[in-house]
């Protein structure tokens, strides 16, 4: 007897949603238990603690931070920070051997940018005004924050005599990147605004490519 393709259609639909509420589950498991495992191990010793040289021109940057665990191992964040607006904008969390760690995510960082060598309480300073100066605009961090910031343990970020500023010329600027869709990009302008007023921040948004060949276009006819 021939199958009726609406309920296999049914079917299948209820197998992806199965498969990915299992995903969803075991993500949530896994990051909670690297959570449990972050606040068991947060007074092991500090290896690396840097910044990247992005912040003062560019107003986002990255923080890592690791720590030197028993057995080889390295537990180590990665906080992609954006001081002007977004607070913590992604995050790389993850426990590895030290070899692997240096590898893949020390000396790939090091390749690409100028690390800025960074006491821990300044570092964790940095970051969660960053993610304070988002909330008051009702941008929560990144998903894995809640996870990732047990990294700092018991560092005291009121240790840090550096003062750090946010936003950009006393405004919060959000600049749009390539990830965020029209309706991310319209929720973002209209917090703002509700929290700033009209004219209390900046904003820059990226020039469609259609746009952009009709300028070039105009350019060259002039």
């Amino acid at each position: 007897m021939a199958i009726d393709p609406r309920r296999r259609q049914k079917k299948l639909e209820k197998k992806r949603a199965k498969k990915a509420a299992e995903r969803r589950e075991l993500a949530r498991r896994e990051a909670g238990g690297l959570a449990a495992r972050f606040q068991r191990e947060s007074k092991a010793p500090i290896l690396h603690c840097f910044t990247t040289s992005s912040f003062e021109d560019e107003g986002i940057g990255e923080v890592l931070i690791s720590r030197r665990l028993s057995h080889g191992n390295v537990a180590f964040v990665v906080f992609l920070v954006d001081t002007y607006c977004l607070g913590v904008k992604d995050v790389v969390v993850d426990i590895a051997p030290e070899a692997h760690y240096k590898k893949n995510v020390y000396e790939k960082m090091a390749a690409h940018t100028t690390l800025i060598r960074m006491k821990p309480e300044c570092a964790r300073k940095l970051v969660e005004g960053a993610v304070q100066y988002a909330l008051d605009l009702e941008l929560p961090p990144h998903a894995d924050y809640r996870s990732a910031r047990h990294i700092f343990g018991d560092i005291s970020a009121a240790a840090c005599t550096v003062e750090f500023t946010y936003g950009k010329d006393g405004k919060p600027l959000f600049i749009a990147g390539p990830d965020d869709d029209e309706a991310t990009c319209e929720l973002i302008l209209r917090l703002m605004e509700k929290h700033c007023g009209p004219g209390g921040s900046h904003y820059i948004m990226p020039v469609p490519p259609e746009t952009m060949v009709r300028i070039v276009e105009d350019e060259a006819e002039e």
